[in-house]
């Protein structure tokens, strides 16, 4: 049993609560005291690519274009040994960030030994370069996968896979799929070069926009496409830190997703193009940058954000310094001022994920990715 001791402040399912205590179904008996604190959901990092962590800081200060150049072509010396410890490192951050299920689009996928108690979404990713079955790779994966680990099928982009493979993976319908959907307003142009009509049009045409399909950034998509989103029951997922880094933004139809009752979900990207893989200050952004864009504060507040839990997670959150907040200040101050804030407990499924023991293997994965940075640093 895992008991905490408040009084403490519950945001749970969308509703706002002080209460006394809260305990935890659990094989680990936990007791601390937690007065002043916050308890919430877990979180879910709905779109990353975990290894490039090792990339974090590399190339900055660049746009779009230039930079995916440049990270490109540092990838390209990234080798297994350097991926899996990438994968590693990744999962551990995001654990540290609160973030107890995540989705990760990037090759290697099956170099991933442990998931350090979250779920990690990963699969075969399809890109030009793919030469071989999408089918027979998930088959694969399926039977080795280790524990914790959802296959989930990842297209790079319209413009990027030929027609057989868009095909290919419109068949496999029992997959969540998930793609970099109207990211910046030169893929538009080049999909409607290539197919005559809009992303999301060509998507529904080829079979690819379904209840299980996650369209990620989602910048440059129009009003007709949303209404497409909203018939299928697909996700929109939001990437406020990295787009607005890499200057790609558009404008995310966030109040319009939500008028047509479309599931906005919420990802940190990678941490080559956000540094960070906190859901948590991610929110903070996308709150604001909505206010500020559609001139308007009172629709974008905490009601807004609940795609972004993790309904089988719970984090206990410490203010950094006594706050004399309870209930709902507390919860806009967590909001807002993140950085006021600590995690204490992170459990999943009545597992405790945070404190994290010390663990040999990070050690190991630190070594190879400071090892890595010294090498691409000679380049």
């Amino acid at each position: 049993m895992i008991r905490v001791e408040g009084p403490l402040t519950t945001w749970l399912d969308g509703e706002v609560r002080v209460v006394r205590e809260v305990c935890f179904e659990s094989e680990e008996d936990v007791e601390l005291g937690a007065r002043g604190a916050l308890l919430t959901h877990s979180f879910v990092n709905a779109h990353t690519h975990l290894p490039m962590i090792l990339l974090r800081g590399l190339v900055t200060e660049k746009n779009f274009w230039d930079w995916l150049s440049e990270v490109r072509r540092l990838e390209e010396e990234m080798r297994r040994s350097e991926i899996r410890a990438g994968y590693l490192l990744g999962i551990y951050e995001n654990v540290l960030s609160g973030n107890t299920v995540i989705y990760s689009m990037y090759r290697g996928y099956e170099l991933i030994e442990e998931t350090l108690g979250a779920e990690v979404h990963v699969g075969p990713i399809s890109t030009r370069e793919s030469d071989r079955d999408v089918l027979s790779l998930l088959e694969r994966f399926v039977r080795r996968k280790p524990d914790g680990v959802v296959p989930t099928l990842y297209a790079h982009s319209l413009y990027m896979l030929p027609l057989e493979r868009l095909k290919e993976l419109a068949e496999l319908r029992d997959y969540e799929l998930q793609l970099h959907v109207s990211e910046t307003k030169e893929e538009v142009k080049v999909v409607r070069e290539r197919f005559g009509q809009y992303p999301v049009r060509v998507m529904r045409a080829l079979g690819l926009l379904r209840e299980n399909t996650m369209l990620v950034h989602a910048g440059w998509i129009t009003k007709g496409e949303l209404d497409l989103v909203a018939e299928a029951g697909a996700s929109l997922v939001h990437v406020p830190a990295s787009n607005a880094r890499l200057a790609i933004h558009g404008f995310f139809p966030w109040k319009e997703a939500t008028e047509r009752n479309i599931r906005v979900l919420f990802g940190t990207d990678s941490p080559a193009s956000n540094d960070g893989q906190s859901i948590l200050h991610d929110l903070r952004l996308a709150l604001l940058s909505a206010k500020d864009r559609y001139w308007d504060a009172e629709p974008f507040g905490r009601r807004l954000v609940e795609g972004a839990f993790d309904r089988r997670g719970y984090a206990l959150w410490v203010p950094a310094y006594k706050l004399p907040e309870a209930g709902e200040s507390l919860v806009s101050t967590f909001l807002y001022a993140p950085h006021l804030f600590k995690l204490r407990l992170l459990i999943r499924d009545g597992r405790v994920l945070f404190p994290i023991p010390e663990r040999g293997k990070v050690r190991r994965a630190l070594r190879i990715a400071e090892r890595f940075r010294e090498k691409v640093g000679q380049i």
